[in-house]
């Protein structure tokens, strides 16, 4: 069997393949931006390792931080 012929015999099979219903998202709001923002600035400031739970904690915290209408 040739290259040709291998890839596409896989090309057929990935066409009938059942598809897999696609990944829910949950929208992006300003909080889940602002928290994104500040956990980029969090893991490049860091050292080594960090707890995932701490640092996603922590990065929420910055962006309630930054939408309160009181911390001007």
């Amino acid at each position: 069997m040739s290259r040709n012929s291998k890839l596409e015999e896989e090309a057929k099979n990935y066409r009938q393949q059942k598809r897999k219903p696609p990944i829910k998202t949950k929208p992006l709001t300003a909080r889940r931006f602002m928290a994104g923002q500040a956990l980029a600035a969090l893991l490049s400031r860091s050292s080594g390792h960090v707890h995932r739970a701490d640092i996603k904690r922590e990065a929420y915290d910055w962006a309630d931080y930054m939408l309160d209408d009181d911390s001007e």
